[in-house]
């Protein structure tokens, strides 16, 4: 195809080439005009168009630089800089730079800014690029990223790196020159609700910015006098050690020792969880405590009363109340036994009357102290009539000391009789020991006085102490409280509340209300699920688990595990994802009948690779977890899927260096569509995580290989670093959780059988291509250079012929890059229009409390420089319902062909499974075909099959 082609134009030819039909769009560029290039021509092509170095007095007066707010320094290896710094009242916007640099007239244009990888800090905000006054890209996860987003560690320690951007052709079309302009500001939260959540001041200066080029190619030669740094070899780590995991155990002993005896009902379920996971773990203190399962009862009744008049405890929470679900597969025998019981707070129910639930001390109580001191416990040695425990109140000397119920009961009108239990031992005090019954009214104030019951002082055993009463006219709800005032030690068991005989109450079986709970939270999910991967993981195994629960319920309602696993095969990518259901479970299938959420190589599926929210092996950790440890269900099919996801993440992770300067691997995300935290996390086997951490998937299931990755986290010495981490990252129930299981992990990852496997990227390890066209997205490891390539990039709403490009030469100099691809594509005849945002380049949904394009910035806010531009719609399969333009699909910004050079590389990837398409390669130069080892000519085509990727690398 020869002739130059708008960005965004759409060509549709008569006739069909390379096997593409006469419906095929193009998004072409002109081929050059020479078949070859001698050496020195075609580095002279590949030079900047134009550098600019700051705090250069020459080179900025070159450029007509004027700098608001900013100061110069010597920064990274003595090279000049300049940071710019915030308002004298700080706000979101802070220094800037402007100035004047060359362009290309015709073609395409690139800016690449030079910054030192030591710079570190998320308040050190953010660099914004715009061109003749236009914003170009958008602040959160558009197709062309800020020039910098600062980061929580270090990019590159010791050494530059260099980002670049495109600026869009319409904009130096005709110019020798474009004015430039480098904004700073503040971080923004990208989870906040309200514009004041999401901007935040910047209060420091800014990384230093060092050079500013442009130039004509997407990756521009280095002059020979650049200054770089190198990526000299790393020392190991040598500390933290395995004092680590003392401190974590004891943090994780504590929290289960707080849990046991927690005396209120835990609303929050992922403290629960961490006793039910507990009540299974040998030498934890919650091994086989009573306390674990009366807590759960006590929790779940407590969620099911919330879900009646609260609809966000159930569709709040992507899993639902499914953790139910998870407890009766933990508990079973435990929880089986206590589900034909009155649901715990229903009328006439008096909670754990026997005090036979708890550890150290009761379940549902609380010990108060009116005056004096003493002590109360759960005692299992003093106990009556076959129960397993009772309450002991001790008072050295004198005082009033007792036992409170945390939560009332309700009560009817009528008369009620209340009785405990009493025995005695040297109580000597005027009112000795006895049971206290107080009325409340709806406002929770006490009707009328006290209404003690008595027991005989001195020493005696088991005494029946028991009063009748009249409910007051206003009071609502009833707490029966045992108390002991005076020296001496009583023991208190077996309480009862029983109503009058014309008794009028109806409790609720809490089985059944488990059932509706678990069902209502089922039947919303199913209608309700989510296509982002990593959701839909989530999604799925809470509806998995709610059929669990209502199987062991015995509910007609439950679907049985097979059908509830299956679930499962789609979240996983074993089956087609069908979508969320009708009322009738009839599946919507939006995305037809085809789409899997895993590709066949591995990887999640979305709008192309996922860095971070692909990381999803603390998923598939749980999900193993659930169905064969809990659920007791061998699948080996499922077992296999979760361990070759985990295989191909592993590609994914690339030697580093970490904060501190030592050998390190990171997980990839410069080329993630959904990540905005550049450098990735550090990751062997996995990462840490909300919902899990390093070895609970290689612990879990086994494999040899993530076995091994798991070594090699303790070969580099990271890994107690790595559980230091999770141990720092917060405190709160999800990171106690997590910890929970590391002693166990440990032991079993350093003992297991492991393979001789290292991570892909590992230095040394062998050459690879490895190319997913469902994603189009490739990996290439080359001796020590690496580059990671997504070609199907940001591209919401339909093709915008951009790829990123993360590339990490044999010294260690990296480069990320958004750059123009040539692509074809098969249209649907629709177009989308980019609208003029500057925040988010898409729409949050009618629902949210956002508006589209995210939040405006404060101040006035710019034009986007890409706005206007036409987005051509790729087709979707036949059988995908048609969605409006400019509404987010996987579909509509697929193209079937990309053809991408990126410096020595040469990519074409074929995405169809049904088309032929050619790679010429004249202009590119003799190359090596890195997926069979040939030699290919400078002029050679190439037929590139359908599901296939050719990667040439130049000689």
């Amino acid at each position: 195809m020869s002739g130059s082609l708008d960005r965004r134009s759409v060509l549709r030819l008569a006739g069909g080439t390379a096997g593409a039909a006469a419906t095929s769009g193009w998004l072409w560029q002109a081929a050059p005009a020479h078949a070859a290039e001698a050496s020195s021509a075609a580095r002279e092509a590949r030079a900047a168009l134009d550098t600019a170095v700051f705090g250069d007095a020459g080179s900025e007066d070159a450029h007509g630089l004027v700098a608001t707010g900013s100061t110069t320094l010597n920064g990274g290896l003595d090279q000049p800089a300049r940071v710019l710094n915030p308002l004298e009242t700080p706000g979101f916007w802070g220094g800037t730079l402007a100035l004047t640099m060359a362009c290309r007239p015709r073609g395409r244009t690139y800016v690449t800014i030079k910054l030192w990888g030591d710079d570190f800090g998320e308040e050190k905000g953010r660099l914004q690029l715009y061109a003749e006054g236009a914003q170009v890209g958008h602040f959160h996860l558009g197709a062309v990223d800020p020039l910098d987003i600062a980061g929580r560690e270090p990019r590159t320690p010791g050494r530059f790196y260099f980002h670049t951007l495109p600026l869009p052709p319409e904009l130096t079309e005709g110019r020798e020159s474009v004015s430039l302009e480098i904004r700073s500001m503040g971080r923004i939260y990208p989870y906040g609700a309200t514009s004041e959540r999401y901007y935040y001041a910047l209060e420091v200066p800014t990384r230093g910015v060092y050079r500013l080029y442009t130039h004509a190619e997407p990756y521009f030669d280095l002059a020979d006098d650049e200054v770089t740094g190198s990526f000299a070899d790393a020392p190991v780590r040598t500390e933290p050690g395995p004092e680590v995991l003392e401190t974590i155990a004891t943090r994780v002993a504590n929290r289960v020792r707080g849990e046991l005896n927690r005396t209120s009902v835990q609303g929050n379920m992922d403290y629960v969880n961490i006793l039910a996971r507990a009540y299974a773990m040998p030498g934890s203190e919650a091994h086989r405590s009573p306390a674990v399962p009366a807590q759960i009862v006590q929790s779940v009744d407590d969620l099911y009363r919330r879900s009646l008049t609260n609809p966000s405890v159930i569709e709040g929470n992507w899993m639902g109340a499914s953790i139910a679900g998870q407890f009766l597969l933990q508990l079973r025998e435990d929880l089986l036994s206590r589900l034909d019981a009155p649901l715990t707070g229903d009328p006439g129910v008096l909670n754990n009357p026997g005090f036979d639930d708890g550890h150290a001390h009761p379940t549902g109580w609380r010990t108060h102290t009116w005056s004096g001191s003493g002590t109360t416990v759960r005692d299992t040695d003093v106990t009556r009539d076959g129960g397993t425990a009772s309450a002991r109140i001790t008072i050295p000397s004198s005082g009033v000391v007792g036992l409170v119920p945390h939560a009332r009961v309700p009560v009817a009108q009528g008369s009620h009789t209340y009785t405990v239990w009493v025995r005695t031992e040297n109580v000597t005090g005027s009112e000795g020991a006895y049971l206290d019954v107080l009325f409340f009214d709806s406002g929770g104030r006490v009707v009328g006085s006290e209404n003690k019951a008595h027991a005989t002082g001195g020493s005696h055993d088991w005494e029946r102490v028991t009063v009748t009463l009249d409910t007051p006219a206003t009071a609502v709800s009833v707490e029966t409280q045992v108390r002991l005032r005076g020296p001496g030690t009583a023991w208190f068991d077996d309480l009862t509340l029983t109503p009058p005989s014309d008794s009028t109450y109806t409790p609720v079986i809490r089985r059944d209300a488990w059932a509706e709970l678990l069902l209502t939270s089922r039947e919303f999910w199913r209608r309700n699920r989510r296509w982002y991967t990593n959701q839909t993981m989530i999604v799925d195994l809470g509806i998995y688990l709610a059929d669990r629960g209502l199987e062991l319920l015995g509910s007609p309602d439950a679907w049985g595990e097979e059908r509830a696993r299956a679930y499962l095969y789609e979240a996983v990518g074993l089956t087609p994802w069908l979508g969320p259901e009708n009322e009738d479970g009839t599946p919507t299938r939006p995305m037809g009948s085809s789409y899997h959420q895993v590709t066949r190589a591995g990887l999640t599926k979305e709008l192309g690779y996922v860095g971070n929210y692909g990381e999803v092996q603390g998923w598939l950790a749980l999900i193993h977890e659930v169905v064969s440890v809990f659920g007791g269900v061998r699948d080996d099919r499922l077992r296999d899927q979760l361990v070759k996801i985990a295989k191909t993440r592993a590609i994914f992770h690339h030697p580093a260096l970490d904060a501190d300067g030592y050998r390190t691997m990171r997980l990839e995300t410069v080329i993630g569509w959904r990540d905005l935290v550049y450098p990735g996390k550090r990751d062997y086997d996995q990462a840490n995580s909300w919902e899990g951490q390093t070895m609970q998937l290689a612990a879990l299931v086994g494999d040899p290989d993530l076995t091994a990755y798991a070594r090699q986290a303790m070969e580099d010495h990271q890994h107690f670093s790595l559980l230091l981490d999770a141990h720092l990252a917060a405190t709160s129930a999800v990171v106690d959780r997590n910890l929970l299981s590391v002693q166990r992990d440990y032991e079993i990852v350093t003992t297991a059988p492991a393979s001789d496997a290292r991570l892909p990227m590992t230095p040394g390890q062998p050459d690879f291509v490895f190319a997913d066209p469902e994603n189009a997205v490739v990996a290439v490891k080359h001796g020590d250079e690496i580059l990671y390539a997504s070609l199907y990039w940001r591209a919401r709403w339909g093709v915008n012929r951009l790829a990123r490009i993360h590339h990490i030469d044999v010294h260690g100099i990296e480069r990320s890059a958004t750059v123009w691809t040539d692509v074809r594509y098969v249209p649907d005849g629709r177009v989308a229009v980019e609208p003029d945002w500057v925040n988010w380049e898409f729409n949050v949904g009618a629902d949210a409390p956002i508006p589209p394009g995210g939040f405006p910035p404060p101040g006035e806010t710019p034009h986007q420089a890409f706005a206007g531009q036409e987005l051509p719609l790729a087709a979707a399969p036949d059988d995908v319902p048609e969605q409006p333009a400019g509404q987010e699909t996987p579909f509509v910004g697929r193209a079937a062909f990309y053809r991408c050079q990126y410096g020595p590389y040469l990519i074409a990837m074929n995405t169809t499974t049904s088309r032929t398409y050619t790679l010429a390669t004249r202009g590119f130069g003799a190359s090596t075909d890195l997926v069979t080892g040939d030699r290919v000519g400078g002029s050679a085509e190439l037929r590139v099959r359908p599901g296939t990727t050719v990667v040439l690398r130049r000689r």
